[in-house]
């Protein structure tokens, strides 16, 4: 091999290692510069991540405190809602005692009031009692003197009735009977009364339920009392309950009226010469006197037959009215109850 092809061999092999360098240089390079990016991406990466991390730390703590502050904010508003509905159910108690009280002392005031009422009717109910039987007592002499009379064939100048002002001389039967006749005019009377009585205080204690019912309906859908509630409806049936009349003591009053008025038809049938026992009823009693007079024929005397007619249809009077009086009870059962246990307040709502 010649010097020249040497020196060729040597600069060939000198330009292959110059590339061959310069391509490891380059790669090494590229290498490098890729890594450098990759650790520059990565930087990125966590510097976003941690940046993430903390804007979301950042974040939860910010809801977490807007949480507590507004559950702190329930917390107060329930806190502040509970002490007003406290004060309100106090409220309410203390009114509903404050009425309840007076309810119970105007309740007392007119117990106390009827009790004197009562017992001042008892006194003069007693005494009207007594005035009848001295009069039936001077019925009974008087009758009794003139049949004295009549057996000594005198004719009796004396009235025979009570009455001092009547000077028609009667027969005993026609004394009796005007007597009868009488007391039907009073018992007639009387059961008039009671029924216009019982009727007046039905009407209330039977319209007072509808009325509560129409007045809560409109209540619901406010077209009345729109500012007023529930209470101080309750409040408002409970005294128009208490205006509607007791009748409580009239229903005493009649019972007691009744018996003295049944102990007069007894005496009736006694003067007539009929046998008035107690145990025996006075329809049964009327009957035998009737049967007793019927059986004499013609000696009977059509007077007792009439009287006794007038004293039995006193007897179905009272009978009529003891109906009346177990209707009025009922009434006066109703209004106790609408005023002490209305059904309104019993069940809290309509």
């Amino acid at each position: 091999m010649s010097m020249w092809q040497l020196t060729n061999a040597m600069v060939f092999l000198g330009v292959v290692a110059g590339i061959a360098l310069a391509g490891w240089l380059f790669v090494d390079h590229s290498r490098r510069r890729k890594q450098r990016i990759e650790e520059q991406v990565l930087a990125m990466k966590r510097a976003a991540m941690e940046k993430m991390a903390v804007e979301k730390a950042t974040a939860e703590q910010a809801a977490a405190e807007q949480a507590a502050l507004a559950l702190a904010a329930t917390e107060r508003l329930a806190a502040k809602r509970a002490v007003m509905e406290q004060a309100a159910l106090e409220k309410t108690a203390l009114e509903k005692g404050a009425v309840e009280q007076a309810i119970a002392e105007w309740a007392a005031a007119e117990q106390a009031e009827a009790d004197r009422v009562h017992l001042r009717r008892t006194v003069e109910e007693r005494r009207a009692a007594e005035e009848v039987d001295a009069r039936m007592q001077a019925v009974e002499e008087a009758i009794t003197e003139w049949l004295e009379a009549e057996r000594e064939g005198r004719r009796l100048t004396a009235a025979v009735t009570p009455d001092p002002a009547a000077r028609k001389n009667y027969t005993r039967v026609e004394a009796i009977h005007q007597q009868v006749r009488s007391v039907t005019e009073v018992v007639e009377k009387e059961a008039q009364e009671l029924e216009f009585i019982k009727n007046r205080i039905q009407a209330g204690v039977d319209f007072l339920p509808i009325e509560v019912g129409l007045t809560i309906a409109q209540w619901k859908e406010g077209k009345l009392y729109r500012h007023r509630t529930f209470e101080d409806l309750k409040l408002k049936f409970r005294y128009q309950a208490y205006s509607i009349e007791d009748g409580y003591e009239l229903l005493y009053r009649y019972h007691e009226w009744m018996a003295q008025h049944r102990q007069k038809l007894r005496v009736f049938i006694r003067l007539l010469g009929g046998d008035a026992d107690k145990t025996e009823s006075i329809q049964a009693a009327i009957e035998r006197l009737e049967r007793s007079e019927r059986a004499k024929y013609l000696e009977m005397e059509v007077d007792v037959i009439f009287t006794l007619s007038d004293i039995r249809a006193i007897l179905e009077k009272l009978i009529g009215m003891e109906a009346i009086l177990k209707e009025f009870e009922t009434v006066c059962r109703k209004r106790s109850e609408q005023v002490i246990s209305p059904s309104w307040e019993a069940r809290g709502s309509l």
